[in-house]
């Protein structure tokens, strides 16, 4: 007897992707909040099928590692959630066929004045029967799209940034050589710092300046930096890693060889 298997992949959306049901107002709310106030927002669905659409939604915390890992924690669980400040409209709803939706929130913001730097949490939007069959050699791939929108809100001027790097090794890819960087966010206020590298040969000479990736990191949060030398020929050199958010810049030395 041949069994037919089914592999259920939920595929989290922070960017649009093909589905019937699409956010088409993006993906992140910024807000900049005082204590007290009353914030709002909206939801833009889009429902590009011919039939009605249900989609539930709900609340989450969010987190993620320079590993690679993300988690969802119970909503209100971290120490920077704004998730408990948050109302949904309702729970559920149905979006009508090839037609779009306006679904609303609201941030109570409490009347707290240590309230500072950044707070976070995502509405999660799932299609409760949104799924995707794909059969590879016998097994039923079936996915499902969620959208993960990320609520921010801002307290005062970003103050005292700072970030701590969690490691650092020189890899070799395809003749490639890059420098990878661990790097935390450890102040109380977002960033979205970019990784670059300036490289001297042993006479202290600039031989090339290589720009690497940036991300977002939330207080506490981590990713992985990557910056690649490219046509850097063998040899001994001094590096310069700059970590730069905006006019907040940071510095680490390190020799590398080439070979």
């Amino acid at each position: 007897m041949i069994k037919k298997i089914v592999l259920l992949i939920f595929i989290l959306a922070f960017i649009s992707v093909k589905a019937d049901i699409l956010i088409i107002n993006g993906l992140t709310h910024i807000f900049q909040a005082s204590p007290g106030q009353v914030l709002s927002g909206v939801i833009e669905l889009q429902n590009n099928s011919m039939d009605p659409a249900r989609v539930r939604i709900y609340l989450s915390d969010y987190f993620f590692y320079h590993t690679g890992s993300t988690e969802y924690p119970e909503a209100g669980s971290l120490q920077r959630s704004n998730a408990n400040w948050i109302e949904l409209q309702a729970p559920e709803i149905t979006v009508p066929g090839n037609a779009n939706l306006t679904y609303n929130f609201s941030a109570v913001v409490p009347s707290d004045e240590s309230l500072s730097g950044t707070y976070w949490a995502v509405i999660m939007v799932e299609p409760t029967d949104d799924f995707k069959d794909d059969e590879v050699e016998g097994i039923t791939v079936r996915t499902k799209t969620r959208y993960a929108i990320q609520v921010v809100t801002n307290f005062g001027e970003p103050q005292a940034k700072s970030v701590a790097i969690l490691g650092r090794s020189l890899s070799k890819n395809n003749g490639l050589y890059s420098l990878n960087m661990d790097i935390q966010n450890t102040g109380n206020w977002w960033m979205r710092p970019e990784l670059s590298a300036s490289v001297f040969n042993q006479s202290g000479e600039t031989v090339g300046e290589f720009m690497g990736n940036s991300m977002r990191l939330y207080p506490g949060t981590s990713g992985h930096f990557v910056v690649s030398f490219v046509d850097l020929a063998p040899g001994d050199y001094r590096v310069l890693a700059l970590i730069r958010d905006g006019e907040d810049v940071w510095g680490a030395q390190y020799s590398m060889k080439i070979e």
